[in-house]
């Protein structure tokens, strides 16, 4: 018998003790030591995720807003709405630990950090009582047309339906294409802070994403044709959709750690023609979409280390505060 025991050969609950006190970010690669390893992980993110969803004083800032309106377009509050379920990732985990009781004689080693990667925390954007403002993106198309999005051409005219608005409740920003263009750019950036005393006072503020998203007119039209049919039909937001509704997320950076999901709805522009426009068939038209804020995806990994860095952030920086206004 080996008289000097190693840290898999304590039991599980002083194997906890142990590892509850190393941070996330170390915490995570320790998954691909072993399957006992990973079982254990596991029971440690869930509680900090827990924990990290009920801190009513910690929230998620969201900005997002075309490049030329970042002067004066106002943050959005994220409140928490739920995380992706953990039980297939539980049940992979129970499953490793009871082949445990018959170890093979070399124990094989998961390879990677498994279903976690795909758990992501979801909150709404709304708006605040500081600063609320309509948000738009840039300015109308420089002409009319006859139907918002719509076609005319060998003398017949092509109608789309004009999909209902945002409720004013709902965060939104509006997107106009002019005819020759085929995308517009949002800028996303998504802040944790730590409310202060006074609305605009924080104690702490760590940057979770900032990045660039490109907004195709064709990712715009199916998206709004999508949600016509799930209007018509009575369907939920993001049904039939896998992937968290990926097809209607767009995410802020390549690593898909952060990611908005909207609602599309074409806008009507039929009050600003003149008169009718014929248009060849491979022509396009000037458009323009309202984007409502339904989701904010932040992978839940992503999501605790920001919180201890926050948390490291407060502790270093006591009695100091941030303060971010509007000018």
């Amino acid at each position: 018998m080996d008289s000097h025991p190693t840290l898999g050969s304590l039991p599980n609950e002083l194997l906890i003790s142990i590892l509850t006190q190393v941070p996330t970010a170390s915490l995570l690669p320790l998954i691909t030591v072993s399957h006992r390893f990973y079982s254990v992980t596991l029971r440690i993110f869930k509680q900090r995720l827990n924990h990290a969803t009920a801190q009513p004083d910690h929230r998620l800032m969201l900005e997002c807003y075309h490049p030329t309106d970042k002067l004066y377009t106002p943050y959005l509050y994220c409140n928490y709405l739920h995380t992706d379920s953990l039980d297939g990732v539980e049940a992979e985990a129970e499953g490793a630990a009871e082949q445990q009781s018959i170890p093979p004689p070399v124990e094989p080693k998961p390879t990677h950090l498994g279903g976690l990667r795909g758990i992501y925390s979801h909150f709404r954007p709304v708006e605040h009582d500081e600063n609320p403002r309509r948000r738009t993106s840039r300015r109308p198309p420089r002409q009319g047309i006859s139907s918002s999005g719509g076609q005319a051409h060998a003398g017949q005219q092509q109608q789309r339906s004009v999909l209902r608005p945002p409720t004013p409740e709902q965060p939104s920003i509006d997107i106009y294409l002019d005819d020759d263009e085929s995308f517009s750019q949002l800028c996303a950036t998504t802040n944790l802070v730590r409310m202060g005393p006074r609305p605009g006072l924080f104690r702490s503020h760590v940057n979770v994403s900032d990045g660039v998203v490109r907004v195709w007119r064709d990712w715009l039209a199916v998206q709004a044709a999508r949600a016509g049919h799930q209007q018509r039909e009575g369907e939920g937001e993001g049904e039939g959709d896998d992937d968290h509704g990926n097809s209607a997320v767009l995410w802020a950076d390549a690593a898909r750690d952060v990611g908005v999901r909207f609602r599309v709805a074409e806008k009507d522009l039929r009050g600003q023609h003149q008169q009718p426009v014929l248009v060849a068939r491979d022509e396009q038209l000037p458009v323009a979409y309202r984007l409502g804020f339904e989701e904010l995806l932040v992978r839940s990994t992503t999501l605790l280390v920001m919180m201890e860095k926050s948390e490291v952030q407060e502790v270093t920086a006591e009695g100091k505060a941030i303060v971010l206004a509007s000018f």
